[in-house]
């Protein structure tokens, strides 16, 4: 058992899991981006209609891109570089986690959500594309700052082995990323230009599942779903 030196880690709650992790690392480091910002910067707006993808036996609806493109994209911008790893040993993965808490570097994780056993009931299901700082480890336990959650909480080591190599659909395979360099300043009016210009062409691109012409596609015929496939598979 491994325990850390407190680190000095500022915990804010935000309305979504990447841009909040991405916000308060930024916080930490000493730049002040607000969620909104980020979520602008990184072109996350996307709607997408994806039938032949099942989660949870429904077809996939997208409000945004894919899982970590939103970080990616906005460190690019502005001038971050961005350190990511995956792993097929959980020990592996384990000691690149224990490692970095070591050289007190909050690192962001990719993990399951069904078995993080501080959710909501309601809010547990088979999605493994959610996003948590961990920021320091004490008496076996993990100190977490999830940013959809009012407080910072723990998980232990088996449990946060369990959420990092969690199986199916977008299975995170002990991903972990962090900043590793910063520019004296962010150049963030640069950086809004081109995320406003992606999320222009991603939302008028010439695809019928994807951006406004998918909003117009469903909007149609999501009416004639309850007589086509019956109300409750459409309510699912």
């Amino acid at each position: 058992m491994i325990d850390t030196l407190p680190i000095n880690f500022s915990h804010k709650q935000s309305a979504h899991c990447e841009n909040g992790v991405v916000s308060n690392l930024m916080r930490h480091k000493g730049f002040e981006v607000s969620e909104p910002m980020i979520f602008g910067i990184g072109s996350g707006l996307l709607f997408s209609y994806l039938p032949f993808i099942k989660v949870n036996y429904a077809p996939v609806f997208t409000y945004r891109v894919l899982p970590g493109l939103v970080f990616s994209r906005f460190a690019k911008r502005v001038g971050i570089k961005v350190k990511r790893e995956k792993f097929s040993n959980p020990i592996k993965a384990q000691a690149r986690l224990d490692e970095n808490l070591k050289n007190k570097n909050p690192v962001g994780l990719q993990v399951g959500v069904y078995n993080l056993i501080y959710f909501p009931d309601e809010y547990r299901f088979h999605f493994n594309a959610h996003n948590l700082v961990v920021y320091g480890k004490k008496d076996n336990q993990y100190l977490i700052s999830d940013p959809v959650m009012e407080n910072v909480t723990a998980l232990t080591e088996k449990q946060m082995e369990k959420v990092r190599f969690a199986k199916g659909a977008f299975a995170p395979k002990g991903h972990i990323y962090y900043p590793t360099a910063f520019p004296e300043k962010l150049d963030l009016e640069s950086a809004i230009v081109k995320g406003i210009k992606q999320t222009c062409r991603d939302m008028t691109a010439p695809v019928p599942i994807v951006g406004v012409k998918a909003i117009r596609w469903v909007a149609k015929n999501i009416r004639k779903w309850p007589k086509k496939i019956g109300a409750k598979k459409t309510n699912h």
